[in-house]
């Protein structure tokens, strides 16, 4: 279909759960897809977003490196794809895409303006795979050629810069929340908390992640082992890809005698209409976490929070929930059990003003926006 809208060719590692490709698909799914002509690359498969993606009408074109496709397959698919495609504007995502987009843009002509777009901290840089170690400082020299670095925490842009990624066009944009779609919703409580078993009494602690060492699961399956034993009431309920069941280093990690007090739902695609049946909210995340996005919609969805200062994630908060340093079991232990002994009310107080400061700041129009200016900007820029 042909449009006259400004292209724009979106060059992503992947298109499975993680935040970076749900805040793609938030942003695609939203304005910006009325704004330009977006078509999305995914160096490896469709995943998740893939399907929908389409769904909405944006072509996306999935590589296979991971599926058996070499990198030189990959790059010269991709850089065919932009002669073909020719958009104003190549916007890498996580550092793989970054290179990919400068290597796939370098020599065409007419020349795309490239944006990168960086989604992590680098609290633990020696903790990454060393392809993804080779990728971030492969990409240091090549830092003063794009026309934008994106970040989307503060955190994450102070790092990078202090790592040697040039500061001349870095740009924070947070990520922002459908405010309608991550919402309190009385209806949705009761229908999940029947399901879920859980009484008028029950205070239902949520958690929602996947499997992954970044998330510490350890720590908070810890912290909540702690908090189980002082709180009687207090339950736990974890959505997620690997957070189930038939995964030992869960099931196996929780005293057998509190297995009754945990519900493991595995991976959900209506994780918004779960929140509500929360109490409060955990994110344990130990490192390299840029701006949780899961912390953001817990609190649109109404729910005090506990959180490990990781990322932009107090900034986020601003007081409003409790933060805990990471790898903290006992700390993370205390805020929790201190939100569950509160009562309906105040809880219901903590959460109204979490939610507050989303709808206030946090607004997916307002990222939107600031997308859509960047992008008009580089697009009216001579080379």
């Amino acid at each position: 279909m042909t449009t006259s809208l400004p292209r724009v060719l979106h060059v992503i590692t992947g298109l499975d759960t993680g935040g970076a490709e749900r805040s793609l698909f938030n942003l695609l799914q939203s304005g910006l897809r009325h704004r330009f002509d977006n078509h999305v690359v995914s160096l490896s498969g469709p995943g998740h977003y893939g399907p929908l993606l389409r769904d909405l009408g944006i072509s996306v074109h999935a590589l296979g490196m991971r599926e058996g496709t070499g990198p030189v397959g990959a790059l010269s698919r991709l850089r065919t794809l932009v002669r073909e495609i020719a958009p104003g504007i190549v916007q890498g995502w996580m550092y793989h895409g970054n290179l990919a987009a400068s290597a796939a843009a370098w020599g065409q002509s007419p020349k795309p303006a490239v944006s990168w777009n960086i989604r992590q901290s680098l609290d633990a840089i020696g903790l990454e795979k060393r392809g993804t170690r080779w990728t971030i400082n492969a990409l240091k020299p090549l830092s003063g050629a794009p026309r934008a670095i994106i970040y989307n925490s503060y955190r994450a842009c102070e790092q990078h810069e202090a790592h040697g990624y040039s500061g001349a066009r870095s740009l924070v944009i947070p990520n922002g929340f459908d405010t309608q779609k991550w919402r309190p919703d009385p209806a949705r409580r009761t229908e999940w908390r029947k399901k879920l078993g859980l009484t008028a009494d029950a205070v239902a602690l949520g958690y929602v992640g996947r499997f992954h060492p970044m998330k510490d699961i350890p720590t908070f399956l810890d912290a909540c082992d702690r908090a189980l034993g002082s709180n009687p009431d207090l339950r736990v309920v974890m959505v997620g890809e690997g957070l189930d069941e038939n995964n030992p280093a869960i099931v196996d990690v929780i005293a057998p005698e509190k297995r009754a007090r945990f519900r493991l739902l595995g991976r959900r695609p209506d994780v918004e209409t779960i929140l509500p049946a929360f109490d409060l909210f955990c994110l344990a995340s130990s490192r390299n976490e840029g701006f949780p996005n899961v912390l953001g919609e817990a609190m649109a969805s109404g729910l005090p929070c506990v959180a490990t200062d990781v990322g932009d994630s107090a900034r986020l908060m601003n007081g409003l929930g409790r933060v805990v340093p990471p790898g903290g079991a006992a700390q993370m232990a205390e805020a929790i059990g201190e939100i569950a002994a509160m009562d309906l009310a105040h809880r219901g107080e903590m959460g109204e003003a979490a939610r507050d400061r989303i709808v206030a700041t946090y607004g997916l129009d307002a990222t939107v926006e600031a997308y859509a200016g960047l992008y008009d900007s580089m697009l009216k820029r001579d080379d």
